[in-house]
């Protein structure tokens, strides 16, 4: 298996501590200093992620406290950052090696001028400069380095619940600051001289957490706020003045908070927001709190977020693509737990197999080879690894997504993700027998933007008996994992021109509906057959530009239904059961709806 080289983000389920109080000892003297940061002093139970490469290399982590996009910090100008607040998941003792300390950069994340060594303990970290960095007019970058090794992997912090703008720059192995959007925030304040207090003791800070998500122009939907006190004392009420895209003036609105909110906490509260008027997949919202306990608040940083804004409410069948390979050796394993997290899944889903990546077999297709442009370059293929919607979930920055643990939990959280993308398009795929008939609709505001169809003819439940998988013995496996493992998802056809996907020609209104011819193909032996179709983006150069839109699959059988197969609880294929919960047992299923590993079937 190869390893993509990139920041990996762990989930952690933990309860951090509150910070601590804001008065260090330095030298036997008491030195006063307030933190100043947008991510939490605590958080909840599972709400935080470690970031890192997950082998032995660097770690650098930055937040941005930016002038120009925070007036608090404008307010500030003059006077003195004297140290960094950091919260780190375990132990990096490497002061006297030179590797562990807080970093402080100005103008931009690389030009560092301060570099402060200390021991990191457990938890939170204050660590003053021995020189103290002056607040100008330039940003400011603030963070941490730490020698991460496989022992102790992902050693800093972030919140992943909100996404501030220009909070996470991550550089691994010292190669390359990036920006991480959608990471989430790091556990990074700066700690401020006393004087600095007044510039922000009446700001708060609000974000709509949920994004993106479909919601309908002008009118009110459900979001998570994120709502941060920046000040000493508790926030009961705040007032926000909230302004959707196209919206002409701001919609203010009171929000009583249920319980106080402490100096410099945070909370989500789930709330009413008024989205704008502008039809767009991205379209941006903003946040500013005008009012705090009823008194007017200092002009603070406004909360940034996206929403996915139209009048097309679709529902999502999230598309599940697997690179694996008869060669792979640690393939099974991921799909033992990718199935058993499918099967406590409640809601429809579309599974593909593709058999390219770092090896090929007897089962590769033209369409699994056309597709490793995701990986952007062959030196990043490997396998297992797995795509959900071609999209980057929330928290990642890859849209491939390789082994995590061996327990289905990953795949269930991810799953989760991605049923939760908006989806901008519809799909119905249908079959007489004869042709194959993909018809739907996309956004209206996605019309005439260039998007591709792609329909296959899958097959499942391959027997490893006809086509050997290595990886099957392994001594770590799980003990049922001969029995249940089958060669699912294998493309035994592509009905489209190209292997990639033809480019979709829609009406006017967004409506297309397309003909195959149905094909005859001799397969593998397997026992279900089914039709797949899905809308998506096709861009060779950019590989984070390959949204899928949507997805539709319709299972195939004989003239009066479709065969159970056989040895169906042996081969841990999820038994069928009809909308009164009684299980079949029959060798034949007649046209209607079943329930089939936690999903509705159709059965035509």
């Amino acid at each position: 298996m190869k390893r993509l080289a990139s920041a990996i983000v762990l989930l952690l389920c933990a309860v951090l501590p509150p910070a601590p109080d804001s008065r260090l000892s330095v030298g036997g003297c008491a030195f006063a200093q307030v933190p100043y940061g947008y991510a939490p002093a605590s958080v909840a139970d599972g709400e935080i992620a470690g970031l890192g490469g997950g082998i032995n290399e660097y770690v650098q982590v930055m937040t941005c406290f930016d002038p120009t996009a925070d007036p608090a910090i404008a307010r500030m100008k003059g006077r003195k950052i004297v140290g960094v607040r950091c919260y780190l998941r375990a132990a990096y003792s490497q002061a006297r090696q030179k590797r562990s300390a807080v970093l402080a950069s100005q103008g931009s994340v690389s030009a560092i001028i301060r570099t402060q060594y200390a021991d990191f303990a457990p938890g939170w970290n204050d660590v003053l400069f021995d020189e103290p960095v002056s607040i100008g007019d330039q940003p400011l970058f603030l963070g941490l380095q730490a020698y991460e090794t496989i022992g102790t992997p992902y050693p800093a912090v972030v919140f992943t619940a909100a996404c501030v703008p220009q909070s996470c720059y991550v550089n691994l192995n010292k190669k390359k600051w990036e920006e991480y959007a959608d990471r989430g925030t790091p556990l990074i304040l700066a700690l401020l001289e006393e004087e600095a207090a007044p510039s922000f003791e009446r700001t708060a800070y609000a974000l709509n957490t949920t994004h993106p998500q479909t919601v309908a122009p002008k009118r009110d939907f459900e979001g998570g706020l994120y709502i941060h006190n920046f000040t000493d004392a508790p926030v009961r009420s705040i007032e926000i003045a909230m302004q959707g895209e196209g919206a002409a003036s701001p919609t203010l609105r009171t929000i009583n908070l249920p319980e106080p909110l402490p100096a410099y906490g945070s909370t989500i509260v789930s709330e009413q927001l008024r989205a704008g008027a502008t039809e767009s997949t991205t379209a941006r919202w903003t946040a500013i709190v005008t009012r705090m306990n009823g008194e007017e608040a200092q002009p603070g940083r406004p909360g940034i977020s996206s929403l996915y804004v139209t009048y097309d409410n679709f529902i999502r069948t999230p598309l599940i693509e697997e690179f694996t390979s008869q060669r792979c050796v640690n393939c099974p394993q991921m799909a033992y737990f990718l199935e058993k997290a499918l099967e406590d899944y409640d809601g429809s889903y579309i599974y593909v197999a593709h058999h390219s990546g770092f090896y090929e077999d007897v089962f590769t297709t033209q369409p699994d080879r056309e597709i490793l442009y995701v990986f952007g370059g062959y030196e990043n293929e490997y396998n297992p690894a797995i795509m959900y919607n071609r999209a980057i979930l929330e928290g990642e920055t890859q849209i491939i997504q390789g082994v995590r643990d061996m327990s289905p939990e990953p795949y269930r959280q991810a799953l989760a993700l991605a049923a939760d993308m908006p989806a901008m398009a519809e799909v119905n795929i249908g079959c007489d027998g004869s042709r194959v008939t993909v018809s739907g609709r996309v956004a209206r505001d996605l019309v005439g933007t260039p998007l591709y169809l792609s329909c296959y003819l899958i097959e499942d439940g391959i027997s490893t008996a006809a086509y050997p998988q290595l990886g099957m013995n392994d001594p770590d496996a799980p003990a049922d994992l001969q029995d249940v493992f089958r060669h699912n998802g294998v493309i035994l056809h592509h009905f489209t021109a190209e292997a990639i996907g033809d480019l979709l020609t829609t009406e006017a209104g967004g409506t297309y509906s397309i003909d195959y011819p149905m094909t005859e193909k001799v397969g593998f032996g397997g026992t279900a057959r089914r039709l797949v179709a899905f809308i998506h983006k096709v861009n060779r150069d950019n590989p984070y530009d390959n949204y899928v839109l949507n997805a539709a699959e319709m299972r195939l059988g004989g003239d009066d239904g479709i065969s159970l197969p056989e040895g169906n609880k042996e081969q841990g294929i999820p038994r069928i059961y009809d909308l009164q919960g009684r299980r079949i047992t029959n060798s034949r299923l007649h046209p209607g709806l079943y329930i089939r590993g936690n999903r509705k079937v159709m059965v035509r």
